[in-house]
Formats: structure tokens, sequence, C-alpha cells
């Protein structure tokens, strides 16, 4: 039966001093973290969503006209 390792961050174990007087156990306390499981694809949405931004900055550079010289030359007209 093969084995696979688990990562250090799959399992996160701590420890509580129990808060009762009469005993001085310790108490186990498991947490599992919130990392995903793949992270490729929350890194893949991060740059769709770049490139979808960056894409609507240049298609209206383009389709409407506003090319660097332009836009300059406004804003130079505008604060004239």
């Amino acid at each position: 039966m093969e084995t696979t390792p688990e990562s250090a961050t799959s399992n996160v174990k701590s420890t509580e001093t129990n808060s009762s007087t009469d005993t001085n156990l310790e108490k186990e306390v498991t947490s599992s973290t919130t990392l995903p499981k793949d992270p490729i694809v929350p890194t893949l949405m991060f740059l769709g969503v770049i490139l979808a931004t960056l894409s609507v900055i240049v298609l209206g550079y383009f389709k409407g006209n506003m090319h660097l010289f332009t836009t300059l030359k406004a804003v130079r007209e505008f604060y004239s």
C-alpha cells in the first residue's frame, strides 16, 4: 500500500492548557487550513481578470479613438 506524504499545512495542531483548576491536562485542538488544494486555479483566475482589464483598456484606445497623443492633447487643453 502506497502512502502519500502530507504537506506541513494540511493539519495544524496546537495545544491549549485546560482552564479548570482541578486538573492540569492539555487538550489538543486541530484545525485545517483554508489553502486551496490546487493553487494554479486561483492564479489563472487572477491572471484572467488582469488580462480582461488590460484588453478593455486597449480596445478603448483603438475603438474609441483615444490614442496616447489624443489623450495628452485633451488633458493639456483641459488645464490650459
